[in-house]
C-alpha cells in the first residue's frame, strides 16, 4: 500500500487523511519489526513530493508492516534534511512508543492465572493516561492476553526503586511481564497483545548456502549443552542428583558440554508451601530427562536473508522454519526474529531467522542519532 499521511490526534483509519505520500525515494521505505523489540518506519522523501511539506513531529503516517497484515499507524518522531540535500528523512516509530513515555513509579505486584486480567487490573489501578481495558475514545491502550499461569509471579521495580516505562515494563527490560509470562508481544494499533506463540509453524526448510541467495549465517556452539545433571537441595541440608543425562543431539558433536540443572524450586513447588522436600532419585531422573527432552542443546543460529525469495514472502513475524545446519545435518527448529518490509513494492527486504546478533538495547534515540 502508499503510505497515507494523518494528523497527529488520528484515532480512526477509515478516511484518506491528509493523503497519500507516494514519493519515496527508491528502497529507502521500510517497515522494521523485532520480535519483542523494535517497531519502526524509516525513509527518504524528495522535497518537492506529494504532501511531503506537511510532514511534521507527531503526524502520523499509516503504513504496512508486512505482507497481509493491517496497516499500521506510524508517529513520525525524526524529520531530517541534511545540507544541500533535496531529500528529507523520516523516522517514525510505532504508536506504541507512546507508552515510553508513561512512567511507573517504584512497585511490586503479583501475577497469577489470567495474564490479562493482573496486567490490566495492575494498569487501571496505577492509573497510567491513556490506558483502559478496551479500546475506545482518543488514544487509549488496551491490553490482551491468551496466556494463563499456574504459579504466581512477581514483576518487581520496587526492591531497586526503579521507575520504568509501560513499554518497559511489558516487554523491554529484564524481568518484564514477558519475562515472567513468557509469550510474543504483538503490537496492533492502540491494542497490546501478549501471545503464547504470535507465528505458525511454516515448512520450507532452509540450508545454509544451498537454496537461497545472498544469505549470510553464523553458528555458534558456545551455549551448546548436550547433557544435564540434574540436583535438588533437600530440606534436611543434603543433595539428590542425577548422573548425566544426555539431550538427543548429544551425539553428533565432539565432546560433551555437561550444565548442571538446579531443580530446588520445582521440587519446592511440587511439595507445596511449608512443605519438606526430599524428593528421591528417581523423581529428580525424572525431572531432568523431561527438561533435556525440551531442551535439546541446539546449536545458536542466525541467518540474515537479503534477497527474499518468492515462497517465503508469505511468512510473518515469529513463524518457525526448519533450518538444517551444515556438517551435521541437524534440522533445527528456528523463529523469524527481524522482518524488513517494504510497504509500496509489498515485498521483505530482509528477514532474519534464528536470533537477533545485537541486543534489543538498542533504541529509537539510537537510530536518531545515525
Amino acid at each position: 500500500m502508499i503510505p497515507v499521511l494523518y494528523e497527529k490526534d488520528a484515532t480512526s483509519f477509515t478516511t484518506l487523511g491528509m493523503g497519500f505520500l507516494p514519493s519515496w525515494i527508491e528502497d529507502t521505505l521500510e517497515v522494521v519489526e523485532e520480535r519483542n523489540g523494535e517497531f519502526y518506519l524509516q525513509g527518504e522523501l524528495p522535497v518537492g513530493g506529494l504532501h511531503v511539506s506537511q510532514l511534521a513531529i507527531d503526524r502520523i503516517i499509516l503504513a504496512s508492516p508486512a505482507p497481509d497484515k493491517a496497516p499500521q499507524p506510524f508517529r513520525i518522531l525524526g524529520l531530517s534534511k541534511p545540507d544541500e540535500s533535496e531529500t528529507v528523512k523520516v523516522l517514525a516509530p510505532h504508536v506504541s512508543y507512546q507508552l515510553t513515555k508513561s512512567l511507573l513509579s517504584p512497585t511490586t505486584f503479583v501475577i497469577s492465572g489470567d495474564v490479562q486480567t493482573c496486567v490490566l487490573r495492575y494498569l487501571l489501578l496505577k492509573g497510567i493516561p491513556n490506558f483502559s481495558n478496551v479500546l475506545s475514545g482518543a488514544r487509549l491502550f488496551g491490553f490482551e492476553s491468551d496466556i494463563t499461569i499456574g504459579f504466581p509471579v512477581t514483576f518487581d521495580t520496587e526492591t531497586e526503586k526503579k521507575w520504568v516505562s509501560v513499554r518497559e515494563a511489558l516487554g523491554g527490560m529484564e524481568g518484564s511481564v514477558v519475562d515472567l509470562c513468557g509469550g510474543e508481544l504483538e503490537w496492533d494499533g492502540w491494542t497490546v497483545r501478549l501471545l503464547k506463540n504470535r507465528g505458525h509453524a511454516v515448512q520450507r526448510p532452509i540450508r545454509y548456502g544451498r537454496n537461497l541467495e545472498s544469505l549470510s549465517f553464523e553458528t555458534n556452539a558456545s551455549n551448546l549443552v548436550t547433557a544435564y545433571v540434574g540436583y535438588c537441595e533437600t530440606s534436611d541440608g543434603g543433595i539428590v542428583h542425577t548422573g548425566m543425562i544426555r539431550t538427543a543431539n548429544a551425539g553428533r558433536y565432539a565432546y560433551p558440554r555437561i550444565q548442571e540443572l538446579n531443580l530446588t524450586e520445582h521440587f519446592q513447588e511440587l511439595a507445596g508451601e511449608g512443605e519438606e522436600v526430599n524428593p528421591s532419585v528417581e523423581d529428580v531422573r525424572a525431572a531432568t530427562e523431561d527438561y533435556a527432552a525440551s531442551h535439546p542443546g541446539n546449536l545458536r543460529t542466525s541467518i540474515t536473508i537479503k534477497v527474499v525469495p518468492a515462497d517465503l514472502q508469505n511468512v510473518h513475524l515469529c513463524d518457525t522454519l526448519p533450518v538444517i545446519h551444515p556438517g551435521y545435518d541437524i534440522q533445527q527448529a528456528a523463529k523469524v526474529v527481524r522482518t524488513v518490509y517494504d510497504p509500496i513494492k509489498k515485498r521483505y527486504k530482509e528477514v532474519t531467522v534464528g536470533e537477533i546478533q545485537r541486543t534489543i538495547v538498542d533504541t529509537i534515540a539510537g537510530l536518531l542519532r545515525r
